[in-house]
This record gives structure tokens, sequence and C-alpha cells, in this order.
């Protein structure tokens, strides 16, 4: 029986690197491992590779890492230990390099203001100096006649006050509040389905529509979210009991009991044993 190896192997005793060698000590496939856990092929190599990018963190991953240890023979809390620790070290070693390149960022900004404040006051204290010299040398000059020179004020003019015409403003106009409208479910023709995604709490769900992987993330209690497929649906919930869902513009029935991972697959041809009673 043919083992899976897809993507890049996680580094030698992480616990991905443990699990994916039991799993392959018992000449077991992911996808077999899928069929009994319910946990799509996706999320258990990001489990094997240590991807968490790809897994929705939690209790949803610390559930992932038992159901995989215990199908490869694992002992499954000892498993779930290590893989904390080994997280929480990744984590620690992401938020250092994280705090140095800000350091940087904010040594260079500061770095900059100073070139800024140095040059704006060149640009501002050149003209006033020649503005300065300027004066002081005109003031000192004395006319060829030996007349004094004319004072501004002597030969100013004042200019002709001229009069203000107050013109009454009309109040400006109140617009009414614009009510956001949502977004329509998508329209299911006979032979679609449209899908309306509308979790009641947080939920990880990963979706395939048509053989193609959607997203793996975690919902939102109260997210909507419209799709429309041709053939299939394949939905992987890390929290039966949170999630909800409008199929074909009927409310779905409920998929499970509370933190009960599970996956369905909806097509055109069962659809209708997923619409709620």
């Amino acid at each position: 029986m043919s083992t899976e190896s897809d993507g890049t192997p996680a580094s030698a005793g992480s616990v991905g690197a443990r699990l994916r060698a039991a799993r392959e000590a018992r000449q077991v496939s992911l996808r077999q491992i899928a069929a009994t856990t319910k946990i799509s092929v996706g999320a258990l190599e990001a489990l094997e590779q240590t991807d968490l990018s790809r897994l929705p963190g939690g209790i949803f991953t610390r559930a992932f890492v038992r159901s995989y240890a215990t199908e490869v023979g694992l002992d499954p809390e000892e498993t779930m230990r290590d893989f904390t620790v080994e997280v929480d070290e990744a984590q620690v070693s992401e938020s250092a390099l994280a705090d140095a390149e800000s350091q940087q960022h904010d040594l260079f900004q500061s770095q900059q203001r100073m070139a800024g404040t140095a040059l704006t006051l060149v640009l501002i204290g050149l003209p006033v100096a020649l503005l300065l010299g300027f004066l002081g040398t005109r003031g000192s000059s004395t006319p060829d006649d030996g007349t004094a020179p004319l004072s501004v004020a002597a030969v100013e003019t004042p200019a002709p006050t001229a009069a203000v015409v107050e013109t009454p403003v009309a109040p400006p106009r109140v617009e009414p509040p614009v009510r956001p409208v949502p977004a329509p479910p998508v329209p299911a023709s006979n032979d679609s389905l449209a899908l309306v995604l509308s979790p009641r709490d947080e939920c990880w769900v990963s979706l395939t529509i048509d053989g193609d992987l959607v997203f793996s993330r975690v919902m939102r209690g109260g997210e909507r979210a419209s799709y429309e497929a041709n053939e299939e649906i394949i939905l992987n919930i890390g929290d039966a009991g949170a999630f909800g869902f409008v199929l074909n513009e009927q409310d779905g029935r409920t998929l499970g009991d509370s933190g009960e991972v599970v996956t369905e697959t909806i097509t055109l041809e069962n659809y209708r044993s997923f619409i709620a009673p």
C-alpha cells in the first residue's frame, strides 16, 4: 500500500516528523487517516509539516493532533503536549524576529524625520536671511540729490474699503442615513448548488467546491459568505454545533454536536437530505 509524501517535510525530531514516520511505518496513507478521523487531507499535511498558517488553531488543532496520534499508534496526550511546546517555541522565535525588524524600521523612520527637519530649516532660513540682507542694504542707501528717502507710509495710498454684501446661505441639506443592503444569496438553478455559510459562533471551516479548495480558516459568528457549485460541495467543520448554512435558499440541518469535527459531501443528488425538516 503506497504512502503519500506531499509538501516539505518537517524538521527531524519535530512532532510532525514523528507523526509522519509512525504513519509510514504502518503503511497508511493520508487519505485513509482523513476517512477515519474526518479531518481534511490538507490539515493532516499541515500537521506533518508544522504549517500553522493552514491550521485553525486553538482547540481545533489540538483535537487534530490527538486524533492523528491515536490513528498511528502514538500517545495522544504526550504528542499533543510536545506539539504545544514546539508551537510555543516557534511563535517566540517569530516574535523576536518581528521585534528586531520593528526596531530597524523605527530607527530608519527617525533618521528620515531628522533629515526632513534639517532640510526644512535650511529651506526656510535661507530666504529669510536673503530678505533681511536686502532690506538692510535698501534702508542704508541715500538718493543722489541728497533728499531723504520717502517712507513707505508716505507713498502708500489707502485702498478704498469695499462694501460687504452678505448673501444668505441656505442651511446644509441633511441626507437620510443609507442602510447597507445585504448581498442576496446566490440563486440556484436546477443543475447547481447555492450555498450560504452562516456560522452561529466561531468555527473552523474548510470548503472545497467542484474539486477546488476555496478556503480553510476560522469563521466568526454572524459572518456570511455565498458560493455556487456545479457538481459537489465538501465541508470540513471543526465545531459542527456552531456551524450553520443555507442550501438552495433553504435552511440547512444541524451537521453535528458542539465540538464535533465532521466532513460532509453535498451533491445535486443528495442535497435535499441536508435541508432542515
